[in-house]
């Protein structure tokens, strides 16, 4: 996701918003994803990649627009905090309370997003290195780093949540600077540098 789009994506969102769409169905969901918070409960490792597909027009349109080959239109960082998994992601304030780097409950981050489509990145790398990657996460919410509303992936001062995982990784994983500046979900879930896991592999 470069500059170009940034503007577009601003108006996008605010419009969206404005005419109150939902992330969540207000039934149903809590069962629905019951098995895939069961599975990242006793599957995920630190630094593991999750990927979801979200509700709503905004999940769709940055779906339609990233080039990965899977439905995906958000993603976090795990790590396990005081005997349970949390996910470490970006959002903006427009679509939530809170603005930027922030820490969810794993059943929090899964309730959000459409059942089936929940899947685990974990890349070719040692359980350390993983683990690292995890802790460069949680510093970018302890420093409170703002969303990057003009998705410009040159600075790190602000981050969406593709570019909170790009910059937990880049220095462990040199695979992604490749992709930079122009990296999105495509570069992230790019199976020649980890395997994917989960119940289903939501590919479009």
């Amino acid at each position: 996701m470069g500059q170009g789009i940034a503007n577009y994506l601003a108006t996008s969102i605010l419009f969206f918003v404005l005419l109150g769409c939902s992330s969540v169905p207000s039934d149903g969901v809590s069962k629905a994803n019951e098995a895939e918070i069961e599975y990242c409960n006793r599957t995920l490792q630190n630094g593991d990649v999750l990927f979801r597909m979200g509700y709503g027009a905004v999940s769709e349109w940055i779906n339609q627009r990233q080039k990965s080959k899977f439905n995906v239109s958000h993603a976090g960082i795990a790590v396990h905090i005081q005997g349970k998994w949390m996910v470490v992601h970006s959002i903006s304030g427009m679509l939530e309370a809170q603005d930027g780097v922030q820490i969810s409950t794993l059943p929090q981050f899964i309730l959000e997003a459409q059942p089936k489509s929940v899947f685990i990145m974990r890349y070719n790398l040692s359980k350390s290195k993983r683990l690292a990657a995890a802790k460069t996460a949680l510093q970018y919410w302890q420093q409170g780093i703002r969303f990057d509303h003009q998705f410009n992936s040159n600075d790190s001062t602000s981050m969406y949540c593709s570019e909170l995982i790009f910059y937990s990784y880049r220095s462990i994983l040199p695979q992604l600077q490749a992709n930079h500046p122009d990296y999105d979900f495509q570069a992230l879930t790019d199976t020649s540098l980890g395997n994917l896991i989960g119940l289903s592999i939501p590919r479009k």
